[in-house]
């Protein structure tokens, strides 16, 4: 799969690029060169997302003897240089701006890529108390240019993080399961069938595999992973 965001990128006024400092007038405020070498995820594992080293259509082996609940996942870019830099920057920096551009090369990919377009997105949510301490969802701000873009509701209330767990960054694959069993509950559910979850990055995927679980059993048929980084 080739990307082709330059052919749809949207243009403002002329800015220096937030990496090289050359001149750019894309909105996300990258130049053309910086946009070009931007990590991209291919190949990839069609069903999670996950780098592979060979081209082809078939799932990594994980997927292959554990399914994840969630059908497919969208995730243009690997979690390589540049893009740890704003993706830390943005959650625990506060660097909201970072926030435009990531939102802004999630939209981009996914107009050229054309993923199934779901009923609404849906951003991981975070504990009211994880909430309070930063200030904003940062899968939130990302979804923002999307579901402007594809026109489709964002939806922010109805489903909760009920437990306040531990930041799986500090925990090993074994631990994020136990870590986030139970973690999210749905209060109403508006009927939506067809959903797209839209986190940051992706790394071992057991955040949105619960979420997606408890979107199944509230009988959603289709649940996309819809991320702007792949672990």
């Amino acid at each position: 799969m080739v990307y082709h965001w330059l052919n749809r990128a949207r243009w403002h006024c002329t800015t220096d690029c937030i990496l090289c400092g050359a001149a750019t007038r894309l909105a996300s405020g990258l130049c053309g060169a910086c946009l070009a070498d931007l990590p991209v995820n291919f190949p990839a594992c069609p069903r999670c997302a996950l780098p592979l080293a060979t081209h082809g259509n078939r799932e990594c082996g994980q997927c292959q003897q554990r399914p994840p609940w969630y059908h497919s996942a969208f995730v243009p870019f690997r979690y390589s240089p540049p893009l740890p830099a704003f993706i830390t920057g943005l959650k625990f920096n506060a660097r909201l701006a970072h926030a435009r551009l990531l939102g802004i090369l999630l939209r981009d990919a996914v107009l050229a890529s054309g993923p199934p377009r779901p009923d609404c997105l849906l951003p991981v949510p975070l504990h009211p108390r994880r909430l309070r301490q930063r200030g904003f969802n940062q899968a939130l701000e990302i979804a923002r240019p999307v579901a402007n873009a594809i026109a489709v509701p964002i939806l922010s209330q109805g489903i909760r993080r009920q437990r306040d767990t531990r930041p799986q960054s500090d925990l090993d694959a074994r631990r994020r399961h136990s870590n986030l069993r139970n973690a999210f509950r749905i209060d109403t559910w508006p009927g939506y069938r067809h959903v797209a979850i839209v986190d940051d990055v992706i790394t071992t995927g057991t955040t949105v595999n619960e979420l997606a679980r408890v979107l199944k059993e509230a009988g959603v048929t289709t649940v996309q992973i819809w991320a702007l980084a792949r672990a």
